[in-house]
């Protein structure tokens, strides 16, 4: 139906644009996210798509939004979230005290609106208490659809959402009520999240961090762009860290000596020492 040409020059403009190789997505996927831009426009030819996008520029800006975008919720997928709360942190805690250190580092990669880095911060609270334990806390959370940060550094959510998602007790501390529809994100939530633009197939990453998360994003990507991703995360980690990846995301290849499995049913991982260090 669709020309295979079509498709490899669409490819070429997405890549270009992205600043990656051209292999780094599963065509699979990108061709499931062409494709609904192209249903919902009436199109059903690559090529004429493709025409469409080198004139028009607010379709190729949709059609990146498309592949960037990620499904995200407040504490999706709840088995995390309890191990977070529960094991990760008050280890975590404990090792800083025993080391005599009183700052914390997480880093919530392909963040999309937002909800994943405040669920962080408002853990940190209930663990921590008000005034944090006496620790500097911070969160940064990058990802690579700046319409999405943009959301995210606003706060602001439909009150069903926030209704479904998040603990009951925990909206009224956390959340203030501004309108029928919304919710707004409190201050002293925002105020521990640090949002930036950030490309993880082609951006130098941050690095001395305790936790990472990175969930929902890698499963898009082929196994040599996964591989790469994963060597940049073990020199972003502290020795001590913890890295959460998505519920259907494992580590695979050779990137799989560089982690050891810490908790299978929440996909958390630490990292192995005896590895050397990859430059």
């Amino acid at each position: 139906m669709q020309s295979q040409k079509g498709y490899e020059l669409i490819k070429a403009e997405i890549f270009k644009r992205l600043g990656v190789s051209m292999d780094a997505y599963k065509d699979s996927y990108l061709q499931r996210r062409i494709r609904a831009r192209m249903r919902k426009l009436g199109i059903t030819d690559y090529m004429e798509y493709y025409r469409l996008l080198k004139t028009n520029k607010d379709e190729f800006e949709e059609l990146l939004f498309t592949i960037a975008i990620n499904v995200t919720e407040f504490f999706r997928d709840p088995i995390v979230w309890k191990t977070f709360q529960n094991k990760i942190l008050p280890e975590l805690i404990d090792f800083k005290k025993k080391q005599g250190v009183r700052s914390i580092k997480i880093w919530s990669a392909a963040c999309s609106t937002g909800q994943e880095p405040y669920s962080i911060a408002m853990t940190l609270y209930e663990v921590l208490g008000q005034n944090l334990g006496g620790f500097r806390v911070s969160i940064l959370a990058t990802d690579i659809d700046r319409e999405a940060l943009q959301a995210a550094m606003k706060g602001e959510y439909p009150v069903d959402a926030v209704e479904k998602q998040v603990p009951r007790h925990m909206i009224p501390k956390y959340f203030e009520r501004i309108s029928e529809e919304r919710y707004r994100i409190k201050p002293f939530v925002k105020r521990l999240v640090t949002f930036r633009w950030l490309n993880l197939l082609s951006s130098p990453y941050p690095k001395g961090f305790d936790v990472i998360f990175i969930r929902n994003v890698l499963i898009y990507m082929n196994r040599e762009a996964q591989e790469e991703i994963f060597k940049k995360l073990y020199d972003s980690l502290e020795d001590h860290g913890y890295l959460i990846l998505g519920k259907t995301e494992t580590i695979l290849g050779n990137a799989a000596k560089l982690f050891k499995l810490y908790d299978l049913v929440a996909r958390v991982y630490k990292k192995n020492l005896e590895v050397k260090k990859h430059g």
